[in-house]
């Protein structure tokens, strides 16, 4: 009888290292045996990214494969007395047998801890893309930046064409001009701010828009003004007086046109800010015209949707810790809990042994209390990250559509992604945070866009449906024309590390479902679509309750 209990164990071992050998062998990311800086085993994808073939990196030293010489030095400190925890992670960049460089996420842990010379286990990611992705997005806001700048010297352009035809318009046509009845009616309801000077400078009229915007009652108020009104030039920083500016935007050659960009501040503290335009006018008598442009709500606009952007990555960073430390937190979990069963395995077994050796009594003692201290770490996290709750903003569900869509404009134009918009009238106000939910809305339209990207999609085109529901609430339907969620995934779309994207994550769709979730909502997948992909965020038109 006590054969048969020997070869089935044997077969065990041999069949748990044929499985350890698999595993090793096909990993996704790089691992490899080390001992003495020195490479005692690399599986497959290691030798894969860094571009060796089989075998070529055994007994070589770690150090061929390290960018830089001073990463290797500082990680060799490091390994030389090894973490208590004995966990050791860091991001270096790493060369290739080609010269090429990767961006790797290393980790790694002895397998004896007791043993100083024991030989250690390394796992290495490959996070060139995740960087990539970063660089990409750098440079979209770059793009951005300079679109903007094209559009305003467009704007620019334009304002200096308008005024060159209208100085052409009165040297053809003399009489018009010259009938100060039309002109006044002109100056008085153009939009625009506007000073005319004489040939010596002085003013003569200053029409009501001019008036508005610098609080003076009638010209000799504001020529009193004008003398003590500071006004920044942006150009250069330099501070002149409003009748300084005046003189130095009134150009002395006809057809000439000076212009600069100022900043004006109101005796409330509040700041305005004007393109100022001067073109010298062809009548007798008369010197300048000078023109104020009010850029002050284009100003305002460009900085809050610069602090929404702020807002939207900054609740994506805060989501994104969130998810990677409840996933820590459970993986973590798991061998606590066993190291715990261990050890108390052998104060089970070894009680007798353990009471003459007082001081081994002492150190279990200890770890055993450590290993219930991380197991409450590790509780406490999951227990914070579950305790999240949203904000209590009133959020319009049309402006936030409305908000996202202008947010992500230029993508859309990029892709040629043409988004139809129905939103049912009254539709009641919800209550949340109304940032995580312009973020799921991102999610979900760019995940289309990509995924139409991805396959070429001819006519790209997103529906975007918002309607009441059942039981006060709202539902919000993102739909494509594109190649939809394979049937394989259906069931795991919403799990962490699941993507269709080459250089996805897999992280996108299980936050938004948290942050729909905290919401007191649902967000699902409409798998009854035979084209393209569907998904459906419902919420309540109030917070649950605590």
């Amino acid at each position: 009888m006590g054969r048969p209990l020997t070869d089935s164990a044997a077969l065990q071992a041999d069949t748990d290292r044929l499985i350890y050998e698999q595993v090793f062998d096909n990993a996704l990311v790089g691992i490899c045996f080390m001992h003495e800086r020195r490479f005692l085993r690399v599986n497959a994808r290691m030798e894969e990214m860094l571009g060796y073939g089989p075998g070529e990196l055994t007994g070589q030293s770690v150090r061929m494969v390290y960018a830089r010489q001073e990463d290797f030095e500082e990680v060799g400190r490091v390994v030389q007395d090894f973490p208590r925890d004995n966990r050791y992670v860091h991001e270096r960049p790493l060369v290739t047998r080609h010269g090429s460089l990767l961006w790797g996420l290393i980790a790694g842990r002895k397998i004896d801890p007791a043993d100083p010379n024991s030989p250690s286990v390394w796992v290495v990611q490959d996070m060139s893309a995740s960087r990539h992705a970063e660089d990409q997005l750098a440079r979209a806001n770059q793009r951005l930046e300079q679109i903007v700048q094209s559009r305003t010297l467009n704007l620019q352009k334009t304002n200096a064409a308008l005024k060159l035809e209208v100085e052409r318009r009165r040297d053809t046509e003399r009489a018009m001009i010259e009938s100060r009845e039309k002109y006044r009616v002109l100056i008085r309801n153009i939009p625009l701010g506007i000073v005319i000077t004489d040939a010596a400078g002085d003013f003569v009229e200053i029409n009501p828009a001019m008036q508005e915007f610098f609080g003076a009652a009638d010209l000799a108020g504001f020529d009193t003004l004008s003398r003590r009104t500071p006004c920044t030039v942006l150009r250069d920083g330099a501070v002149l007086s409003l009748r300084e500016l005046i003189g130095t935007c009134s150009p002395s050659v006809t057809r000439r046109v000076e212009h600069l960009t100022v900043r004006w501040t109101q005796a409330s503290g509040k700041p305005l800010w004007f393109d100022v335009i001067g073109v010298r006018v062809p009548v007798r008598d008369l010197g300048c015209a000078i023109v104020f442009l009010d850029r002050t709500e284009q100003r305002r606009a460009r900085a809050r949707e610069h602090s929404q952007q702020q807002q939207l990555a900054h609740a994506t960073r805060l989501s994104m810790m969130g998810q990677f430390a409840s996933a820590l937190a459970h993986e973590l979990g798991q061998p606590l809990n066993a190291c715990i069963s261990y050890a108390a395995g052998i104060e089970h077994r070894l009680g007798p042994e353990l009471r003459t050796r007082p001081d081994a009594q002492e150190a279990l003692s200890r770890i055993q209390l450590h290993l219930h201290q991380a197991g409450d770490v590790v509780r406490n996290v999951r227990a914070f990250i579950a305790r999240h709750r949203p904000g209590n903003e009133e959020i319009d569900l049309d402006a936030l559509v409305h908000a996202t869509l202008e947010l992500l404009q230029l993508q859309l134009r990029e892709n040629g992604a043409v988004v139809r918009i129905a939103v049912d009238p009254d539709l009641p106000k919800l209550q949340g945070t109304r940032v995580e939910l312009q973020q799921v809305l991102v999610n979900l339209i760019l995940n289309a866009v990509e995924a139409m990207r991805g396959t070429g999609t001819r006519t790209p085109r997103i529906d975007l449906r918002v309607t009441r529901a059942a039981r006060r609430r709202v539902r919000i339907q993102v739909s494509d024309n594109g190649p939809g969620v394979p049937p394989s995934l259906h069931e795991s779309i919403f799990q962490p590390y699941t993507t269709t994207k080459s250089g996805g994550l897999g992280m996108g769709l299980m936050m938004c479902r948290t942050i729909v979730e905290s919401h007191g909502g649902e967000l699902e997948l409409d798998n009854r679509r035979k084209r393209g992909a569907s998904f459906r965020v419902t919420l309540p038109t109030a917070l649950p309750a605590c």
